[in-house]
């Protein structure tokens, strides 16, 4: 039985549950399956986010923690890392799950459903006979949910509101080795493209080219966009994110790592045809080395890929796209989570806002952002303010109510600290984390966690209202 109590922390009510975690060696078929696993190599393996497949040992203790709603998702043997959340809107207490999962490298078992608004968690009864990597999920209004994903080549699988099968598409036309996905809904009623759904990745087999699949329902019927990038020969796109405006334009956003900069770029169309690249940033930190080494992720190493939202109908600051990145300090070495926004489509930015409020030079990374239906803002992000050699880290998150102008002082969301910066999983904590918000607007976080008492890096979440 679980008892919970609601904690007041200024403008943050967390609710605080006991709950346990236990901890067990991984089993030896287990480690023999890990060491035997054969690998995958992207074309271009140098600048492709494919997941190592190495061994890591988990060696943590098992322990009881009273936590701040703080819950293990996943708690089994094996590395997961990459993580996304997707709420649905017809029932906020209803909530899918993902994240890479390394504890089987020819089975991706890495989906999770909730019915209790994140409190417990069951296997979704997904399978995937392959290694897969990169998930990615979104609820379309109606109440279904899509699940983006890759094993080398492009697939999705979805489940209809009211049903209780998946169906998975099988390899789409994606090019020769898209990665790092993302999928993403058109659920704006006005919109001429309504019910769309698109998935932003490059295609790591043709020199890193942007491009979106798209679709009129997310059921079939899938094709790819042109190459969205004005670099046709450059090897440069990584992390093409999507989002949607209030009028159905499709916003794609990316890191160009040869170049040191965050472009953006529209189409009006539904995605069949593009514009011109527009400068969202230029970077400070060096991104020409594609995978950034830093004290908390020192094996892996990071990328600051763009994250977007788009601010909803009828919200203050409706049609306002946000892209939220992490960058080096103007002056320091370490790195700072910011926002920009847009309110003509893309053609002009704001300036750089940081959303991080330390004063410790504390190293911050992996921004998700999520917009309510209240217009209220949400970015969390993993932070090593907590710890003085700059390695462990927290999952803090911070709210707007003024369109990302200002934002409120940051809050811990974890209750214990994860270190990722010595012998362990080479990945890491992944290239991402996730969060989404409800129709009733709270916002639930996900995160990669290796805290003592998880059997390697499990999936956390905890939720969040300001």
């Amino acid at each position: 039985m679980r008892r919970s109590r609601f904690v007041r922390f200024g403008m943050l009510s967390v609710a605080v549950v006991a709950t346990t975690w236990s901890a067990s060696s991984a089993s030896l078929a287990a480690q023999r399956a890990c060491a035997s696993a054969p690998a995958v190599h992207a074309p271009d393996a140098a600048h492709s986010t494919v997941p190592l497949r190495g061994c890591s040992t988990p060696g943590h203790t098992a322990g009881i923690y009273l936590v701040g709603r703080n819950s293990n998702i996943t708690n089994k043997t094996g590395a997961q890392s990459e993580t996304s959340i997707a709420i649905d809107p017809t029932n906020p207490s209803h909530m899918f799950a993902a994240s890479n999962d390394l504890s089987n490298f020819s089975t991706y078992n890495g989906l999770y459903e909730s019915f209790n608004r994140g409190k417990s968690w069951t296997n979704a009864g997904l399978t995937v006979n392959a290694f897969c990597y990169d998930p990615w999920l979104d609820f379309n209004s109606a109440g279904d949910v899509f699940f983006s994903y890759e094993c080398s080549d492009q697939r999705i699988a979805y489940k209809l509101h009211g049903t209780s099968n998946w169906v998975q598409s099988g390899s789409l036309p994606a090019g020769s080795f898209p990665d790092r996905d993302q999928v993403v809904t058109d659920d704006n009623v006005g919109s001429p493209h309504f019910g769309a759904v698109y998935i932003g990745y490059d295609d790591n087999g043709q020199s890193n080219r942007a491009h979106i699949m798209i679709s009129a329902n997310g059921q079939g019927g899938w094709h790819e966009s042109p190459g969205i990038d004005d670099s046709v020969t450059a090897v440069d796109v990584i992390g093409n994110n999507v989002a949607v405006a209030n009028n159905g334009d499709v916003y794609a956003t990316w890191e160009d790592f040869a170049h040191k900069k965050i472009l953006n770029d529209v189409s009006h169309d539904g995605g069949t045809t593009w514009g011109t690249d527009r400068t969202v940033t230029n970077f400070r930190i060096n991104t020409t080395t594609f995978f950034i080494s830093i004290p908390p992720q020192p094996d892996r190493g990071v990328l600051p890929m763009p994250m977007t939202d788009v601010a909803p109908i009828g919200t203050t600051f409706a049609n306002r796209l946000y892209v939220a990145y992490f960058d080096k300090d103007p002056v320091t070495a370490d790195t700072n989570i910011y926002i920009r926004h847009s309110d003509d489509g893309g053609a002009t930015w704001s300036a750089e806002t940081q959303v991080n409020d330390d004063t410790v030079h504390a190293w911050q990374f992996f921004p998700a952002i999520s917009v309510a239906p209240n217009g209220t803002v949400a970015l969390s992000f993993y932070d090593t303010r907590n710890d003085p050699t700059g390695k462990k880290t927290d999952q803090y998150i911070s709210f707007s109510t003024d369109g990302g102008v200002t934002w409120s002082a940051n809050q811990r969301v974890t209750t214990a600290q994860s270190d990722e910066s010595g012998a362990g999983d080479p990945n890491d904590y992944g290239d991402y984390e996730g969060n989404d918000t409800s129709s009733t607007n709270f916002f639930q976080a996900v995160w990669t966690d290796s805290r003592v008492g998880s059997k390697a890096e499990d999936m956390v979440t905890a939720s969040a209202r300001m």
